[in-house]
């Protein structure tokens, strides 16, 4: 009797793994079929931020979770909306998919339109990276948004954990860049821990801004990252503004920023917070100005607009002690 016990338990086994296997497979070890690209071949390399580009003042366009889903007019419409940009920060998922058609998509709609010469200041998202066991972040990220920046010698790389954190520094402003995506091992989050506290403690009187795109609080139901809580939520708590993507919803609870841009898949929500706002494709403009005197610390102001209307639907102001 045991032995056909036994029997029928190893052959459930492998039928259940069988399944999850078929079910899973594309996931798990490959990428969709690459799409032909049937256009030019656009080559654009980001240009990297110079400090004395205003230096009375600083305001960055803040994107979230994108997608390849703007296109040049949606690019010209946020320059319209704010001509005196200086450079745009990005939290990840630009790209669907870290392959050249997606790629060549958005360059595509980005070459030559409105934002186009500004520089880009981003952290890769899942998207960005190739699926399976051993993830890799895809070169055309690496060649597109941080070889620029690394030439001229900007910026401040983590070496030593796979991926791509840095930081740069802007006039009154360090900005952080994390790589999430190797976090789930812990050998590489601890390394990345520290770093993280030595870039926000070396920082001086600049503020600190905190890209990454995997958030440290969600707003969307079953997507908690329990790792990233539990050992950044103290050192990010220091920070000046921590933004992330990745839930497609807008979050704020001080100094965490949740942020969506064009990202179309929608998550379940928590029951909102009084300091949450709705649901609703938006970007954010941070802007530093020049204060009235020398030994003053310039405020830095937040603002959250939506995306197709531009009508101002949260702000957030940080002024140092």
């Amino acid at each position: 009797m045991r032995k056909w016990v036994s029997v029928i338990l190893i052959t459930l086994l492998l039928a259940g793994g069988a399944v999850l296997c078929a079910v899973r497979w594309q996931a798990w070890f490959g990428m969709p079929p690459e799409h032909p690209w049937t256009g030019d071949t656009i080559s654009y390399a980001m240009p990297a931020f110079t400090h004395d580009s205003t230096p009375e003042s600083l305001d960055l366009i803040v994107l979230g979770d994108i997608h390849n889903n703007l296109t040049r007019e949606d690019y010209d419409t946020l320059a319209a909306r704010i001509p005196q940009a200086d450079a745009v920060v990005q939290t990840g998922d630009w790209l669907d998919r870290g392959q050249y058609y997606y790629y060549q998509l958005l360059m595509r709609e980005w070459t030559n339109s409105g934002l186009y010469g500004l520089p880009v200041i981003a952290c890769p998202g899942n998207h960005e990276y190739t699926k399976g066991i051993g993830k890799t972040i895809s070169p055309i990220w690496v060649n597109t948004f941080l070889s620029r920046a690394d030439s001229c010698g900007r910026i401040q790389r983590l070496y030593g954990v796979p991926g791509a954190s840095y930081y740069i520094d802007l006039p009154s402003a360090r900005l952080i860049a994390i790589d999430t995506n190797p976090l789930v091992r812990v050998v590489h989050l601890t390394r990345t821990l520290t770093w993280l506290r030595n870039a926000m403690y070396t920082a001086g009187d600049r503020y600190v801004i905190v890209i990454m795109h995997h958030p440290v609080l969600s707003p969307a139901k079953g997507r908690a990252n329990t790792l990233i809580y539990t050992s950044f939520r103290h050192a990010l708590g220091q920070a000046d503004l921590v933004l992330a993507g990745h839930d497609h919803s807008y979050m704020r609870r001080a100094p965490f920023v949740v942020l969506n841009t064009a990202g179309k898949r929608k998550t379940q929500r928590m029951r909102f917070h009084p300091e949450m706002t709705d649901t609703v494709p938006a970007y954010g403009v941070i802007s530093l100005s020049q204060p009235a005197f020398a030994e003053q610390v310039p405020p830095l102001a937040f603002r959250v607009f939506r995306l197709k209307d531009g009508v101002l639907i949260d702000s957030l102001y940080v002024k140092h002690d």
